[in-house]
């Protein structure tokens, strides 16, 4: 998307030909490119989360299969599976995924450690629950920027999570600003927490962030 104003062409005639110049200011603003960078829907993924990603392990169980398919309806965990029609009995693994350890490490009591676990298993729980009463979405970030014909773009995608892909707006965002200043332009307004990067160095941050997204603190 081209945000800033181009100014007038200019004309130069060689021969039987007539070139046209375009010109711009070589100064870029980061809030432009950041508007052009975009959270949505990635059609490319129909795989369910816990498909493809850690941490949603979990067994869905028919409620008809309990002994008194009444009481089911209290369990924590039963919902409405739409796409099957029928109400499941979602149980999680017993596994937290080094959440308990991870606390631990960087300071946290046991108890702290624990209702952090618990937390993130409510969470889970809520999240699976929702996905399987009204379907999941995936979604992608992604930034796509013109300057005098010249496309600069980079995307992620893969994201169970609309609320986090917002987060990775900046991350993308400056990956295309790399670009950008490579091709020589200056870009202005740039965060000064934002290190300076590679593509490289900030999709691996991405990767590691995605695989973490589900214990976040």
């Amino acid at each position: 998307m081209e945000t800033a104003l181009l100014e007038p062409k200019t004309l130069i005639r060689h021969g039987d030909t007539m070139i046209a110049v375009e010109t711009r200011p070589a100064t870029v603003e980061y809030e432009d490119i950041l508007e052009a960078t975009i959270v949505e829907p990635d059609d490319s993924m129909t795989e369910a989360p816990w498909d493809w990603c850690d941490g949603w392990e979990h067994t869905a169980t028919l409620a008809r299969r309990f002994e008194s398919a009444a009481d089911t309806e209290e369990m924590q965990g039963c919902c409405w599976d739409s796409a099957n029609r029928e109400r499941v009995v979602i149980t999680l693994d017993d596994n937290d995924y080094g959440i308990y350890q991870h606390q631990r490490e960087r300071g946290a009591s046991r108890q702290v450690a624990l209702e952090t676990v618990a937390s993130e298993k409510r969470r889970t729980m809520k999240l699976l629950v929702n996905w399987y009463e009204n379907g999941y979405e995936w979604w992608r970030v992604c930034s796509d920027f013109t300057l005098l014909g010249i496309r600069y773009v980079d995307s992620v995608g893969g994201i169970d999570d609309c609320d986090y892909a917002e987060t990775l707006r900046d991350e993308i965002a400056m990956s295309v600003v790399k670009q950008i200043e490579d091709a020589g332009y200056h870009v202005t307004g740039v965060p000064e927490a934002q290190p300076a990067c590679t593509r490289e160095s900030k999709l691996e941050t991405i990767r590691r962030r995605l695989q973490l997204q589900n214990w976040r603190d």
